[in-house]
């Protein structure tokens, strides 16, 4: 970690030497000298920090050296960053700030002053003078014992890489290990009469690193095991047990929702109704408790579930098993890999891509290489990723490497990891190192991860690359090499979320024991007594149960990330002492106050989370009786993340917003108490996220037009208010058009309170136009008549569509001429009574073509919704007929002139249409239909019992 945190403080002192250069500016007397001081005591420094990094896992005093290092690095950072913040304050005060119309900077400014400060900045400049100055002195002696550890200067090889995908890296142990799967599948599986009154425990035993979470995962995910259990469970354990943590995951589970119960007993109670003659299976991953009595409980709540019944464990020693109930035959106990199958697993990693000559090549040295990693699978995949595209040469030296020589816990798995850490760019070591943050088995987003990296300096821009580019180009580096696993991902397949393997998160511990900690706190000892821990860079604080004592702020100042979570959601973080004490933590960067971690919300900020001047990423969703924001947070010049999301109560933003100049990502979903939203944004030019922007009508709104001036908004946006739009030239101004980067967006027409609806609203619509590589739409609240805008079918991407509340809508629009249309909702159309051949978007002409017409003659034209996959009609209380007539009835599909209509559709729901007497022809006929599901529609549900044909899988539910 100290070669990245050197180099982020020599980019700043480089930009002090090369402003003064460019604007021919003399720092202050002695300044300049020990600017120039600092930065080549740093390049010598950062010159063998390839060698020093490198041997501190062996030598103890060279890792204090690296110590001290950081340790001073991080100070140097700290009085740069207060330097040029304090420029930047002068800047906006003298420019304007807030509601003005004056324009403001659009980054961070240089380091160097302007001369109109005057007296105010000599006194600046003294101030970091002396502050510089001092810490020379300690860098002048960390310099001095370069000599002493005979350090040799290293220059990193720069290898070309191409990446493997995570999907490989997913599925790669699925072939080795089939016939393991199949063992615990038969014991999941088979039923036998001593079971009628016992709950079977089966535990899979083996080390850290053997694959027994892989092994047990991919059994739990078998299909046969899907069909053959009601409810499935998954729960991480890790230690210590906390039964009722534990419990409420459980409960959570069987409720699809995250229960409302307080206190063990309720809990345990619940989930005993909950799993009463059903047939469950609960897997506990990663179990340490040897004391049964933390486990009788839980496990006698569950003995109400059916027999066939099944609680899988995974654990590392055998004890453990027989504490939770297993018999000798319910004992898997995994083994290493055998030598072929490792070469399989490695094979399968290391060569993806390679030429056949380029693999029998590398043979030799790549069996020697899978020999030292004694058939553990972790260490098998590490290595194989390390190894994949590189060059012969450099699978020499991974075999060579004193690494594999490495006497540390879970000896088997260090070494790989340390090679593969160390092949890394510093910056990604950095990267990685921070994520020893967060605690053992946590589900780590993405988006918030990168967020954070950004907050700590570790991302820069680079050409046209933003930081979000970067960070996600690292995560998937770092995802390639094992050290993410447990994917999470969303409809599009794309990567949201991770784990890290405990053993991996082991090794990030062992590499930042003094700067980076989760810790927990179980309400009776103070687990920070440890002189260590004023040490520490970043936390995050685990809550297991509200403390009885308080929280030592004191100890704490040179915190650069301060976290929260709790186990239980019930406890409290004690967080009127922490924010009453928020001043203290002046070298923030990051800040998570999100409400899902205190039992009571946040109802006020303190004025001096404006001290807080380093921050970068403050979260406060969640907090739902938060209604207003200090205008001292405006004070966080260099804000890049601000997170509201959630605080539904939130009445109105600080009118000085507009002196966040540097804000990327304002997270502001669900905040529907903003009416509007204030002028000043209009300086905020920088955004990229925005997630809701809502119309106003006075003078101190923010227009429409100012989202023409966003460059680069990605992802998601919701526009709110759009029935206050006077005018189609106003929605012309957001340029939407022109949003690459949009995938969802949503138009919100709304009510005008005590005003008549517009009647323009087909103007506005078409002036919204978006870009092509839109995904999903959702228009609502639109008054009639059925409108289609002209742009809808340049959308060529669209794949989600979501209608609703256009209540004056007495038809539908042509829907089915969408090309790649998967995901169609249409929701709350009160006055729709028929759909018909409107709705497919597919002229009569054609239908009624003549039958003899050449099959050559029927074109693309023929299809109407040829990609939708799930189609959903709610709260339609005048729907009588969906039926287009016989024009498009199929003669066994030889007719040529026959339409083909929603060919792959698999999921089809009706829910709230009291009055719809039939199905169309084209869906009783559809034998693809997998889920067919109709609710509080009595004439269909009647109707479709006599119908019904080609074996569709129905399920009517009355309310």
């Amino acid at each position: 970690m100290a070669e990245s945190l050197v180099a982020i403080v020599l980019d700043r002192l480089l930009s002090i030497t090369g402003q003064q250069a460019a604007q021919a500016f003399k720092l202050v007397t002695g300044v300049e000298e020990e600017v120039h001081n600092l930065t080549s005591n740093l390049q010598a420094i950062k010159a063998v920090l390839e060698d020093a990094e490198k041997r501190q896992v062996n030598e103890s005093a060279v890792k204090h050296w690296l110590d001290q290092l950081k340790d001073a690095s991080y100070d140097i950072d700290d009085v740069l960053d207060e330097w040029n913040t304090e420029i930047l304050k002068r800047e906006i005060e003298q420019e304007g700030t807030g509601v003005t119309d004056v324009p403001l900077p659009k980054k961070v400014l240089s380091f160097t002053p302007s001369s109109c400060f005057c007296f105010r900045q000599v006194v600046l400049r003294h101030g970091t003078a002396l502050k510089i100055e001092e810490l020379n002195k300690r860098l002048d002696f960390i310099a001095d014992q370069i000599s002493r550890y005979n350090f040799t200067s290293e220059v990193r090889a720069s290898h070309e890489q191409r990446n493997i995908t995570t999907s490989l890296i997913d599925e790669s142990e699925v072939f080795v290990r089939e016939e393991d799967k199949k063992r615990i599948k038969d014991m999941l599986l088979c039923d036998s009469s001593e079971e009628i009154h016992s709950l079977r425990v089966i535990s899979v035993v083996g080390m850290g690193g053997i694959g027994k979470t892989t092994l047990t995962r991919l059994a739990f995910n078998d299909d046969e095991v899907k069909c053959h259990f009601e409810k499935r469970i998954w729960v991480c354990v890790s230690d210590p047990f906390e039964e009722e943590r534990i419990a409420v995951e459980i409960l959570e589970c069987l409720l699809g929702r995250k229960p409302d119960l307080v206190g063990k007993d309720n809990i345990m109670r619940e989930i005993r109704e909950r799993v009463s003659r059903k047939k469950i299976l609960l897997v506990l991953d990663d179990v340490w408790t040897e004391d049964p009595s933390k486990w009788e409980q839980l496990k006698g709540s569950l003995k109400n579930s059916s027999s066939g019944s099944r609680i899988l464990i995974t654990t590392r020693n055998e004890k453990v098993g027989k504490v939770m109930g297993s018999k000798k035959i319910d004992m898997f106990s995994l083994g290493t890999l055998s030598e072929e199958k490792c070469w399989s697993l490695f094979c399968h990693l290391a060569f993806f891509d390679r030429p056949k000559e380029e693999c029998e090549s590398l043979e030799g040295i790549g069996r020697k290489i899978v020999e030292k990693c004694k058939g553990l699978p972790l260490a098998v995949k590490t290595v194989a990723g390390l190894l994949c595209h590189k060059t012969k040469e450099h699978w020499q030296s991974i075999l060579d490497s004193k690494m594999w020589e490495i006497e540390e816990v879970e000896k088997g798995v260090f070494p790989p990891l340390l090679l593969s850490y160390y092949d890394l760019p510093p910056v990604l070591r950095q990267c990685f190192s921070y994520c020893a943050i967060f605690p053992k088995d946590f589900e780590i987003g993405k988006d918030k991860l990168i967020k954070l990296w950004m907050a700590q300096g570790f991302l820069k821009e680079t050409g046209n690359k933003g930081m979000e580019i970067i960070g996600e180009e690292y995560f998937n580096k770092l995802a390639m090499c094992s050290f993410f696993q447990d994917f999470e991902k969303d409809e599009n397949n794309l990567i949201i979320g991770c784990k890290m393997h405990d053993i991996v998160h082991d090794f990030a511990q062992f590499l930042t024991e003094k700067e980076c900690t989760s810790i927990e706190i179980d309400g009776v000892k103070e687990p920070w007594r440890n002189a260590s821990f004023k040490t520490i860079r970043h936390s995050t604080l685990i809550f297991e149960k509200e403390p009885t004592f308080p929280i030592p702020v004191d100890n704490w100042t040179k915190l650069r990330s301060l976290l929260f979570g709790t186990k239980v959601k019930y406890y409290s973080a004690n967080k009127e002492n922490l924010l009453k004490s928020v001043d203290q933590f002046t070298c923030l960067r990051a800040l998570d106050l999100c409400g899902d971690y205190f039992p009571q919300d946040i109802r006020m900020l303190p004025n001096e989370i404006g001290k807080l001047i380093h921050l970068r990423y403050l979260n406060l969703s969640s907090n739902r009786e938060l209604k207003i924001l200090p205008e001292a947070i405006c004070d966080l010049y260099n804000l890049q993340t601000l997170d509201i999301s959630d605080c539904i109560y939130l009445t109105r933003l600080p009118r000085g917003i507009g002196k966040l100049i540097n804000l990327m990502h304002l997270e502001n979903e669900r905040t529907r108490g903003l009416s509007f939203l204030p002028k000043g944004m209009e300086k905020l030019t920088r955004l990229q996220t925005l997630k809701e922007f809502t119309v106003g009508n006075l003078e101190s709104c923010c227009s429409l037009g100012y989202l023409g001036k966003l460059n680069h908004p990605q992802g998601y946006l919701r526009i709110n208010g759009l029935q206050k739009v006077d005018d189609a030239s106003d929605a012309r101004e957001a340029r939407l058009s022109a949003k690459t980067g949009l995938r969802r967006l949503s138009l919100c027409f709304g009510y005008a309170e005590g005003k008549p609806r517009k009647e323009n609203q087909a103007s506005v619509l078409e002036a919204l136009q978006p870009h092509t590589n839109l995904e999903t739409l959702e228009i609502s609240d639109l008054e009639g008549p059925t409108l289609f805008p002209n742009w809808m079918m340049s959308l060529v991407m669209l794949k989600t569509v979501r209608l609703t509340f256009c209540e004056k809508w007495e038809s539908l629009p042509p829907m089915g001429k969408l090309p790649a249309l998967e995901n169609l909702n249409i929701s709350s159309m009160s006055e729709v009574r028929n759909v018909g051949e409107e709705f497919l978007g597919i002229e009569r002409d054609l239908a009624q073509a003549s039958s003899s017409s050449s099959s050559s003659s029927i074109t693309k034209n023929n299809f109407a919704f040829p990609n939708l996959t799930s189609l959903s009609f709610s709260f339609m209380n005048k729907w009588e007929e969906w039926e287009y007539g016989n024009l498009f009835t199929r003669q066994g599909g030889q007719d040529p002139s026959c339409i083909t209509i929603m060919p792959c559709l698999r999921s089809l729901c009706i829910e709230g249409c009291p009055k719809l007497k039939s199905l169309p022809h084209h869906l009783l006929q559809n034998t693809a239909i997998q889920d067919l599901c109709i609710m509080d529609s009595p004439i269909l549900e009647e109707r479709f019992k006599k119908e019904v044909g080609g074996g569709l899988a129905l399920h009517l539910s009355h309310s």
